[in-house]
């Protein structure tokens, strides 16, 4: 993903120590950890891996050992090596909006839809729309996700689609055809954050059901 044809194996050598690849999985997997622990040990040396030389780390020392130092630092994600080098705290970063956005979003309706529910299934206890209720939210526990959003973005997004004019796929911001820029769209949030929200939904109506 890296390398081209016309890269040779000293440039793949380079790309595999940088990233330790040419060490063993269990060494990669303490490097790793190292790495993202809040409380870690780098070697002081400059051409260490853990070298807090390199410029990668954000810290503040704890004590030193000989060749060792102790550190407080903040957790390093490392690096893209499909971006090329890309921190992966900025491609994080550039997706944390629209999963926060997402995850508010499904919490509101579950919320919404479920204390209503909850309320119908406690008053009309018993009764058909009871039962209803109850198959509802037993079905929405019961059902993966990732199942519960293939059947949802196909009956809405594709067959339905006509009536709901809501996509199977889309970002929150879509770039204008026209060149003017991207705008917001909520319809392409629907569908994710019900499917979302479906398993809370069950868990708010049973517990407004019995309580």
């Amino acid at each position: 993903m890296m390398l081209d044809k016309r890269e040779d194996a000293n440039q793949l050598a380079v790309i595999k120590k940088k990233y330790a690849f040419d060490r063993s999985v269990g060494e990669q997997y303490a490097l790793y950890l190292n790495d993202v622990l809040p409380l870690s040990i780098h070697h002081n040396s400059t051409i260490a891996f853990t070298s807090l030389m390199s410029g990668k780390y954000q810290y503040s020392k704890l004590f030193s050992i000989a060749d060792y130092t102790l550190v407080f630092k903040v957790p390093y994600l490392r690096e893209s090596f499909v971006r090329k080098g890309t921190p992966v705290t900025s491609i994080l970063g550039n997706t944390f909006k629209n999963t926060f956005v997402l995850a508010i979003s499904s919490i509101g309706i579950a919320l919404f839809l479920g204390l209503i529910l909850g309320v119908f299934s406690a008053l009309y206890k018993d009764t058909l729309i009871d039962k209803f209720i109850l198959f509802v939210s037993v079905l929405g526990m019961s059902l993966p996700s990732f199942f519960a959003s293939i059947i949802i973005a196909w009956l809405f997004g594709f067959v339905l689609h006509n009536y709901t004019g809501l996509n199977m796929t889309g970002s929150l911001y879509e770039v204008d055809n026209y060149g003017r820029g991207s705008f917001l769209q909520i319809k392409n949030l629907m569908l994710p954050a019900i499917t979302l929200g479906i398993r809370p939904l069950s868990v708010i109506i049973q517990l407004c059901r019995n309580s």
